[in-house]
C-alpha cells in the first residue's frame, strides 16, 4: 500500500461495521487462546497496522491477567505508523514500530507470543504470502499464536450479492467510458482480484510451519457508506477494474455504489441499505 492508499483506507477501518465484525472475530481468537490453556502473553505483533484498529480491538478484549509487555506495530507506510501512534497512545501501552514489508521485516527470533494480521494478506502474491508467514514463524515463540483474517477470498461474496457487484462494475465502466477513459489492453491482474478458497489459506499456514487450529467464516452487513470507503481504496478498484487508470477507477467505483445498492441491497429495520460481505478467520499455532 502506498502512503496515499493507506490514508484512503482509514475511514473504512473506523466504520462501525468493520469494528463489529473484527471485534467478533477477535473475541473468538481470545476465547480460543484461553480454551487452549494460554494464561499470559508477553509480546504482541500487529501486521499491516494501518490506523491501529485491529490491535486496539485485540488489546481491549484480552483478559486482565494477559499483561503484555510490548506491542510491535509493523507497516510499510510511515504515514500509517504515525497515525497509529497517535490513535493508540491512550489505549495501547508500550508500543514500538517497524516500517517494512512483512516478508522483509527483521524480527528477533522466538520473541513474539501473538501475531495478528487484519484484512491484508490478500494484497500479497502467493510467494509473498508464503515468505511473510515463514518470516513471522521464525520470530515466534514455541506455542505462539498466529491470527489473521481476510474479506477477499473465494467465499467472501455470498451468491445473493453477486448482482450488486456486477451492477457496480457495469455502472463504473459506463461512467469511465462516458468520460472518455479507456482500458489498457495489456495489464497486470491485481493480487486483490485473486480470490483464493478457504482451503488455500488452511494449507498456507501449514506450509509455513504452523499448525492450523481453526478456520471460521463471519458475515458483515456493510452499509452504502462502508462500500463507498472500500470502493475508494485503489487496490480494490484495481482488482475490480483492471486496466483502467486506478485513481479514476476508484472514483467511478465509489460513485457506482449508491445505484447498485439501491437495486440489489438488503434493507435494515431502519430502512438503510446493506450488502453482506463474508470474512475468513484463520487461527494457527507454532
Amino acid at each position: 500500500m502506498s502512503e496515499k492508499e493507506t490514508y484512503v483506507y482509514e475511514p473504512f477501518a473506523e466504520t462501525s461495521e468493520y469494528k463489529e465484525v473484527n471485534g467478533e472475530i477477535i473475541a473468538q481468537w481470545v476465547d480460543t487462546m484461553v480454551d487452549r490453556g494460554t494464561e499470559r502473553v508477553d509480546k504482541i505483533m500487529d501486521i499491516a497496522t494501518g490506523v491501529g484498529t485491529m490491535v486496539r480491538l485485540f488489546v481491549s478484549k484480552l483478559p486482565e491477567q494477559f499483561k503484555y509487555s510490548e506491542v510491535v506495530c509493523l507497516d510499510q507506510s510511515s504515514e500509517a505508523l504515525k497515525r497509529a501512534a497517535e490513535k493508540l497512545s491512550g489505549s495501547v501501552a508500550n508500543m514500538s514500530f517497524i516500517k517494512a514489508k512483512v516478508q522483509d521485516a527483521e524480527i528477533e527470533e522466538k520473541s513474539i507470543d501473538i501475531v495478528i494480521w487484519g484484512n491484508g494478506i490478500h494484497y500479497l502474491s502467493e510467494l509473498e504470502q508464503r515468505e511473510s508467514l515463514e518470516n513471522i514463524r521464525k520470530g515466534m515463540k514455541d506455542g505462539g499464536w498466529l491470527f489473521f483474517n481476510t474479506a477477499f477470498y473465494e467465499g467472501s461474496r455470498p451468491q445473493e450479492t453477486l448482482s450488486f457487484y456486477r451492477t457496480q462494475v457495469k455502472k463504473a465502466v459506463q461512467s469511465l467510458r462516458e468520460r472518455g477513459i479507456t482500458r489498457e489492453k495489456a495489464h497486470v491482474r491485481a493480487e486483490a482480484a485473486n480470490f483464493h478458497p478457504r482451503e488455500y489459506y488452511e494449507e498456507l499456514v501449514s506450509l509455513a510451519g504452523f499448525k492450523l487450529v481453526e478456520a471460521q467464516e463471519y458475515a458483515a452487513n456493510l452499509s452504502a457508506e462502508a462500500w463507498e470507503y472500500i470502493s475508494s481504496f485503489q487496490q480494490y478498484a484495481a482488482g475490480a477494474l483492471g486496466g483502467y487508470p486506478v485513481e479514476e477507477a476508484s472514483v467511478a467505483m465509489r460513485d457506482a455504489v449508491a445505484p447498485a445498492i439501491a437495486e440489489h441491497g438488503g434493507r435494515n429495520e431502519d430502512g438503510s441499505m446493506f450488502v453482506t460481505r463474508n470474512w475468513l478467520s484463520i487461527c494457527a499455532r507454532v
